[in-house]
This record gives structure tokens, sequence and C-alpha cells, in this order.
């Protein structure tokens, strides 16, 4: 094994595609097993800081895991949940050892659309809150094949034309799934959230109401009744992303699907966008994508 370095690396999910071995160029979503290739040696006994979201099932065997400095044993039927910028180090596992998980970014949460009264069912991703659930067999078998399926649609031919939508919505399925069995385990737990965590929720709620109108930042800091810049230095500890950036990203998102539209015109999207003209739209998608929206349009 490689020596360990003396600092704790920002690991991606590029990084985890590069440990097992399966030439994937995944940034946002990516759904592992262990034993799809040669796992790296990187993959264990180091510590990394993730910037993503992993969800890992123990489907066979035993695995263990060092989480912010407490060390846990994780058997059979396991579902251990690894938050974002939480210190982690995978231990090196039994033999006969099976596990299969999903790693995905805020922003592929965020393109997943989940509504907005259910956010709070996903306080498991809270970094406050305890990360090791024991489940069933019943629930271990749900949560394997939906894992499953999703790998299966994620590996599926680039040509299928609905690909991203059924793994959005593959996506949303396992988190309802997860957040159904999850709560049964732990009914009264009442995650406390960071100040931090509570700024960047409750930004991401405005932002998936207000975008569309309101891209100056000074709105959103008002709304939360903090300065702008403590708002950004909040949301790039949080998210890894300014707030200006995640406005830019929520507004190109959107850009993008009302273009997937033909009977949509560049002008009308701009006007939906409430962009001045379309001019000032083009320009804008143009610096975030490197091509026109007319050009987009061709492409599709």
């Amino acid at each position: 094994m490689p020596p360990i370095p003396p600092f704790i690396q920002r690991y991606s999910i590029g990084d985890l595609s590069a440990d097992l071995g399966t030439g994937s160029n995944a940034t946002d979503f990516r759904v592992f097993k262990s034993d799809e290739g040669k796992i790296s040696d990187n993959f264990v006994g180091r510590p990394v800081r993730s910037d993503h979201f992993t969800v890992v099932l123990i489907v066979r065997g035993e695995a263990a895991i060092k989480h912010n400095l407490i060390d846990y044993i994780l058997p059979k039927k396991s579902l251990f949940i690894i938050t974002p910028h939480v210190v982690h180090q995978f231990q090196r596992p039994v033999d006969d050892y099976y596990i299969i998980g999903m790693s995905f970014s805020h922003d592929f949460m965020g393109q997943a659309h989940i509504s907005e009264k259910h956010i709070d069912a996903f306080d498991f991703f809270s970094s406050q809150s305890k990360p090791q659930y024991f489940l069933s067999d019943m629930e271990a078998k749900i949560m394997e094949d939906l894992l499953l399926l999703l790998k299966e649609k994620d590996n599926a031919d680039e040509a299928h034309p609905f690909k991203n939508e059924i793994i959005y919505h593959g996506f949303n399925l396992f988190l309802y799934e997860m957040a159904a069995i999850l709560k049964k385990h732990r009914p009264n737990e009442n995650v406390k959230l960071t100040r931090k965590e509570d700024i960047a929720i409750s930004f991401i709620k405005m932002l998936s109401s207000h975008f569309k109108e309101e891209r100056g930042v000074q709105f959103y800091a008002d709304a939360l009744f903090i300065t702008p810049k403590h708002l950004s230095k909040t949301l790039k500890e949080i998210t890894n992303k300014t707030c200006s950036e995640l406005i830019d990203e929520m507004v190109i998102t959107e850009a993008k699907i009302l273009l997937e539209d033909m009977g949509q015109s560049v002008a009308n999207v701009a006007a939906q966008l409430h962009f001045s003209d379309q001019f000032f739209f083009s320009k804008f998608f143009k610096r975030h994508t490197g091509i026109n929206p007319s050009q987009y349009k061709v492409q599709l």
C-alpha cells in the first residue's frame, strides 16, 4: 500500500471512479459495486474528505470505516451515509466482501428536483445525523434492487433518448424509499442542523422558487438576514460553490430544459427566465456553456 499522504485529500466522484478502475468519467453521479473492477489501494487505508454524498449498502461480508474519528463496523445489511466534508477512511475489508453504493453531488440532487415540501424528510443527509443503519432482510433487498436498477440505467447506451430522465426518476424513487425505511428506524430522531447547514438548505429552498426573477445575491442574503459575503462564504463551505455560482447553475439548468422543447424559441425562453432581451440571455448562456442557445437547440 502506498504511504498515506500527510494531509486530508479532497475526494471527488471522479477520484472514486479512478480508484474503482472502471474508466468512468462521472463527476456528479455514480453507482458502484466492489466487484466491478480491481479496487485501487487508494480506496482503503487513507483519510479523505469527499465533496459529495455517498450511500453504501453492505450486501455480503463485513467492512469497517473510520468516520469523523469514530470507528464503525459494517456488517451485512448495514446502510452507511457519508456526507460532504466529513473526514472518513475505509479500512481493508474481510474476504467475501461485497458492497454496492451510490455517490452524488449537491448539483445532481438539485437537478433531480426533489419536492420542497419533502426536503425535511431527508434530514439523514445532515452531518449531525448518525450515519449507520441496520436494515431488515426486506429493507436491504429493496435498497439493493433499486441501486442495481440505477446502475443498469446509468450504464445504458448514451443514445437512449430518456436516459437522464429515467436516472433522475430512479434516484428520486431510491431517496423516498430510503427516507421511509430510515424513518421507521429512528422515528423520533430530531436532527439539529448546524447554522451553516440551515442557511444552505434555506437558500436552496428560496432559490428553487425565485431564481427566474431574482438572480442577485443581495436578495437572498436579505431574506436570510445575513450579509452577501457571509452567505457566499457559507455556501462555499457547505457546497463548494458560491451563491452566484449556484444561482447561475440553476438558471442554466432550467434554460436547457426549456430549450429542449422544440416549440420554444430562444426569445420565449429568455422571456420566461426574465432576461431583458434575447441578446443578454444568449450572452449569459454562452458564457456558461461555451455555445449560444441556438447552437444548443441544433445539437439536440
